[in-house]
Protein backbone atom coordinates (compact mmCIF):
# COMPACT_ATOMS: atom_id res chain seq x y z
CA UNK A 1 0.00 0.00 0.00
CA UNK A 2 1.45 3.51 -0.97
CA UNK A 3 2.06 5.79 1.70
CA UNK A 4 -0.51 9.00 2.31
CA UNK A 5 2.19 11.05 4.20
CA UNK A 6 3.36 14.68 2.70
CA UNK A 7 5.99 16.78 3.50
CA UNK A 8 4.76 20.31 3.08
CA UNK A 9 7.35 23.75 3.45
CA UNK A 10 6.08 26.33 4.64
CA UNK A 11 8.30 29.85 4.68
CA UNK A 12 7.17 32.56 7.44
CA UNK A 13 4.62 34.88 7.01
CA UNK A 14 6.12 37.31 9.26
CA UNK A 15 10.04 37.74 9.97
CA UNK A 16 12.17 40.31 11.61
CA UNK A 17 16.03 40.04 11.95
CA UNK A 18 18.70 41.98 13.99
CA UNK A 19 21.72 40.52 14.65
CA UNK A 20 21.62 37.44 17.06
CA UNK A 21 17.65 37.77 17.45
CA UNK A 22 15.07 36.35 15.20
CA UNK A 23 11.17 36.67 14.96
CA UNK A 24 9.40 34.85 12.92
CA UNK A 25 5.85 33.09 12.46
CA UNK A 26 4.43 30.65 10.05
CA UNK A 27 0.40 30.19 8.73
CA UNK A 28 -0.23 26.49 8.86
CA UNK A 29 -3.74 26.94 9.08
CA UNK A 30 -4.30 26.96 5.77
CA UNK A 31 -3.45 22.81 5.98
CA UNK A 32 -6.75 21.29 5.01
CA UNK A 33 -9.20 20.05 8.03
CA UNK A 34 -8.97 16.68 7.12
CA UNK A 35 -5.22 16.23 6.84
CA UNK A 36 -3.77 15.10 10.38
CA UNK A 37 -0.34 16.67 10.90
CA UNK A 38 2.33 14.14 12.02
CA UNK A 39 5.15 16.28 13.11
CA UNK A 40 6.47 19.93 12.69
CA UNK A 41 10.07 20.70 12.08
CA UNK A 42 11.49 24.08 12.24
CA UNK A 43 15.64 24.53 10.14
CA UNK A 44 16.83 27.70 11.00
CA UNK A 45 20.05 28.34 8.70
CA UNK A 46 23.37 29.12 10.30
CA UNK A 47 25.96 31.85 9.66
CA UNK A 48 28.82 30.73 7.45
CA UNK A 49 31.65 29.66 9.82
CA UNK A 50 29.33 28.91 12.54
CA UNK A 51 31.82 26.47 15.60
CA UNK A 52 31.22 27.48 18.62
CA UNK A 53 27.10 28.34 18.66
CA UNK A 54 24.02 27.22 20.03
CA UNK A 55 20.23 28.48 19.52
CA UNK A 56 17.36 28.85 21.77
CA UNK A 57 13.99 29.18 20.60
CA UNK A 58 10.84 30.54 23.06
CA UNK A 59 7.22 31.28 22.12
CA UNK A 60 6.13 34.56 21.64
CA UNK A 61 3.27 35.43 23.61
CA UNK A 62 1.99 38.64 22.48
CA UNK A 63 1.15 40.15 18.82
CA UNK A 64 4.01 41.79 16.99
CA UNK A 65 4.85 44.00 13.85
CA UNK A 66 8.25 43.79 11.64
CA UNK A 67 7.61 47.92 11.25
CA UNK A 68 7.02 48.41 15.32
CA UNK A 69 9.28 45.77 16.76
CA UNK A 70 12.75 47.98 16.99
CA UNK A 71 10.85 49.89 19.89
CA UNK A 72 8.10 47.32 21.02
CA UNK A 73 9.17 43.99 21.24
CA UNK A 74 6.70 41.39 21.71
CA UNK A 75 6.76 39.37 25.24
CA UNK A 76 8.03 35.57 24.91
CA UNK A 77 8.22 32.62 27.88
CA UNK A 78 11.09 32.67 29.13
CA UNK A 79 11.48 28.12 28.72
CA UNK A 80 13.80 27.54 26.13
CA UNK A 81 13.62 25.24 23.67
CA UNK A 82 17.55 24.30 22.87
CA UNK A 83 18.01 23.57 19.03
CA UNK A 84 19.80 20.49 17.28
CA UNK A 85 22.56 21.60 15.10
CA UNK A 86 23.61 19.77 11.95
CA UNK A 87 26.95 20.93 10.97
CA UNK A 88 26.49 18.58 7.75
CA UNK A 89 23.53 21.20 6.68
CA UNK A 90 25.20 24.00 8.80
CA UNK A 91 21.04 24.42 9.85
CA UNK A 92 19.40 24.19 13.01
CA UNK A 93 17.14 22.03 14.34
CA UNK A 94 13.81 22.58 16.40
CA UNK A 95 10.72 19.82 17.33
CA UNK A 96 7.12 21.67 17.21
CA UNK A 97 5.33 19.12 18.11
CA UNK A 98 3.99 20.85 21.10
CA UNK A 99 2.74 23.72 18.50
CA UNK A 100 0.65 21.37 16.11
CA UNK A 101 -2.76 21.94 17.45
CA UNK A 102 -2.67 25.67 18.81
CA UNK A 103 -0.84 27.09 15.80
CA UNK A 104 -2.99 24.83 13.09
CA UNK A 105 -6.67 25.71 14.85
CA UNK A 106 -6.32 28.63 17.07
CA UNK A 107 -4.27 31.11 14.49
CA UNK A 108 -5.12 34.01 16.96
CA UNK A 109 -2.97 32.54 19.24
CA UNK A 110 -0.01 31.57 16.70
CA UNK A 111 2.47 34.33 17.55
CA UNK A 112 5.36 32.40 16.16
CA UNK A 113 8.74 31.86 18.04
CA UNK A 114 11.88 34.40 18.95
CA UNK A 115 15.06 32.61 18.36
CA UNK A 116 18.46 33.60 19.95
CA UNK A 117 22.00 32.77 18.15
CA UNK A 118 24.97 32.49 21.59
CA UNK A 119 27.94 32.62 19.72
CA UNK A 120 31.55 33.90 20.17
CA UNK A 121 32.10 36.77 17.60
CA UNK A 122 30.59 38.31 15.18
CA UNK A 123 27.75 35.60 13.69
CA UNK A 124 24.50 36.47 13.27
CA UNK A 125 21.53 35.62 11.80
CA UNK A 126 20.36 37.29 8.10
CA UNK A 127 17.28 37.77 6.62
CA UNK A 128 18.70 36.62 3.25
CA UNK A 129 18.44 33.00 4.53
CA UNK A 130 14.79 32.50 6.28
CA UNK A 131 13.79 29.51 8.23
CA UNK A 132 11.89 27.17 7.10
CA UNK A 133 9.08 24.97 8.97
CA UNK A 134 8.52 21.39 7.71
CA UNK A 135 5.18 19.80 7.98
CA UNK A 136 4.55 15.93 7.73
CA UNK A 137 0.87 15.19 7.49
CA UNK A 138 -1.22 12.16 6.36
Amino acid sequence: MDSLEKSMLFIPNRLFVFEKEMYVSFNIAVIPTDMDVTSMTLFVPLPAGSTEISLQLHEITTAWDEQYIRNVCPAYILNKNEGRLSSETNEGRFDLNNYIQAWRFDSLENHGVFLQLHSLGHLSFSEETPPYLLVITV
